[in-house]
């Protein structure tokens, strides 16, 4: 801070006149008071800016946390280029062991001495007062500034010296003298006069109260924001609620959207295995019936396969038909019974029903078995000892040509049929799983929460989905509409909030946590129903 503007007032600049005559000629100890903001520090700055350079000068700005060694340590360096002392010793001791007879003149200014330890005071009058008993005494003068209580009191306390100590009070400006400080002050830090108006500066001299430096404080105050303030613009309630609106459409998307990805990969996983199921195994070399057979399959084998390999050129196995007829389920007709002794004593009856059956069908050949055209015919026995073992235990799984050249000549010539190597019950249809009733939904509490476990396009694969992990009973199923389309969500559970139904996704087996299940909204739920 400059302190050229304050040596022009008169009052300051003959203060500071007085304090250097007082210091050059009459070595006083001298307490400066004045009142917090006076500007006494600003007048120390002005002092010691004017002393003559004979003066050795012994400064110190005091504070709280100082104790009496650390003052003797800051002090006593500056008294000597190489001191040599003991902080625990008194000032007078040491400050005189040092000079070692050698007259100087020396000033002692501590600022704020208010704050230092209260034996500073004492240690420094006993300097002062050893001093006036040299022979030679040194040009000393000691300048303590402190709040105006405080100078007064410790003034009181000081005796036995024939020049008693003085107190030089620092007065507030006046009124002229404020107007042109605040004015030159607020020049140097450029503040605009824009910022500074006839009531703002009439605020700020009341304020002040002829303080310089709370003028400086109000106007540095002003400094930190030159731009005037705005005011304060009124809250944007419309965009607040457009932003609102996308949040929710956002939030709104997401919810019908995740669903979608999650049940599009369980059912791609669903479909996986169906569709990389392996082809049968091609079966070459002419009729299936007759591989593996004995001798005489063989050979009877070598005279079919020519037509086998023009029909089927690729040997491969024929597709099975799903739409054949259905066989009678009861086969009990005493009709016609044939039996073999030669095929470990089984009994095969056949009725008229399936006889008739057989024989409308167009991929089975029309001729009956070899043992039932004899027994229908009754020939002899001999002619069915010519059927070769093959033919009799084929008999009883599906009905051959005829074997003799008199069917050969008049039947057409019927292909070999093929016969999947192992026939699997076919699954049970899943039970078909009922629609939770929408007031059953609409009763939950709205902020509490529900597990989705799936989600599909059809209820034939809820039915299957329920079936598989064992749901039954245990879930609730709702119809809501997707992208336009029917959809169905399965859902289990009911949760206080979400932390719970997280809890309970994590309990899930791993065959459910496969399909991502995810926590959803009783809320949600309801909203949806209406779609």
């Amino acid at each position: 801070m400059s302190n050229n503007k304050l040596l022009k007032f008169p009052s300051q600049r003959q203060l500071v006149d007085r304090l250097l005559h007082l210091i050059e000629f009459n070595h006083p100890f001298i307490f400066l008071s004045g009142k917090p903001g006076s500007g006494r520090g600003t007048l120390c700055e002005s002092l010691l800016g004017n002393l003559p350079e004979k003066v050795r000068v012994v400064s110190l700005i005091g504070s709280a946390a100082m104790k009496m060694a650390d003052v003797r340590q800051l002090l006593l360096p500056q008294v000597v280029a190489r001191p040599l002392f003991n902080p625990q010793d008194a000032l007078a001791e040491s400050f005189f062991r040092m000079l070692e007879g050698k007259p100087s003149t020396l000033l002692l200014l501590i600022e704020r001495a208010d704050e230092l330890p209260v034996e500073l005071v004492g240690e420094l009058w006993s300097l002062c007062r050893h001093n006036d008993t040299l022979p030679m005494p040194h040009q000393l003068a000691i300048v303590l500034s402190g709040s105006d209580v405080w100078c007064r009191t410790q003034k009181s306390l000081l005796k036995g010296r024939a020049m008693p100590a003085l107190e030089l009070e620092v007065a507030p400006l006046s009124a002229p003298e404020q107007r042109i400080f605040l004015y030159e002050k607020a020049k140097e830090l450029k503040i605009p006069t824009a910022l500074l108006p006839k009531l703002k500066v009439e605020e700020i001299l009341n304020v002040a109260n002829g303080h310089p430096s709370t003028i400086m404080q109000l106007l540095e105050d002003i400094m930190t924001d030159r731009r005037p303030k705005k005011r304060q613009a009124e809250l944007p309630v419309k965009k607040i609620a457009i932003v609102l609106a996308l949040v929710a459409g956002g939030l709104l998307a997401l919810s019908y959207l995740l669903p979608a990805l999650f049940s599009d990969e369980s059912k791609s996983t669903v479909l996986a295995p169906s569709q990389t199921t392996a082809l049968p195994i091609p079966v070459s070399g002419g009729d299936p019936l007759t591989a593996g057979g004995s001798s005489n399959d063989g050979q009877s084998g070598g005279q079919s396969s020519p037509n086998a390999s023009g029909d089927n050129p690729g040997g491969v196995v024929r597709d099975w038909q799903p739409d054949a007829k259905v066989l009678p389920k009861a086969v009990e007709s005493e009709t016609l019974t044939t039996e073999s002794t030669n095929y470990e004593g089984r009994r095969v009856v056949i009725s008229d029903e399936v006889v008739q059956k057989l024989m409308k069908q167009p991929n089975v050949s029309g001729a009956l078995p070899t043992g039932v055209v004899d027994e229908l015919t009754g020939v002899s026995s001999r002619a069915a000892s010519t059927e070769t073992p093959s033919t009799q235990g084929l008999t009883a799984q599906a009905p051959q040509s005829a074997t003799e050249p008199k069917a050969r000549n008049t039947a057409p010539v019927t292909k070999p049929v093929a016969k999947p190597a192992v026939v699997e019950p076919a699954a049970a249809p899943a039970p078909k799983v009922a629609l939770t009733p929408t007031a059953t939904l609409n009763k939950k509490p709205r902020n509490h929460y529900s597990v989705q476990l799936m989600g599909a396009s059809n209820t034939a694969a809820v039915d299957k989905f329920v079936a598989e992990h064992g749901l039954t009973g245990n879930v609730w199923v709702y119809k809501t509409q997707f992208r336009g389309s029917p959809w169905y969500v399965v859902l289990q559970g009911d949760y206080a909030n979400t932390t719970q139904a997280k809890a309970a996704i994590r309990k899930l087996s791993p065959a459910l946590l496969k399909g991502q299940p995810w926590p959803k909204s009783f809320a949600q739920v309801q909203k949806e129903l209406k779609q």
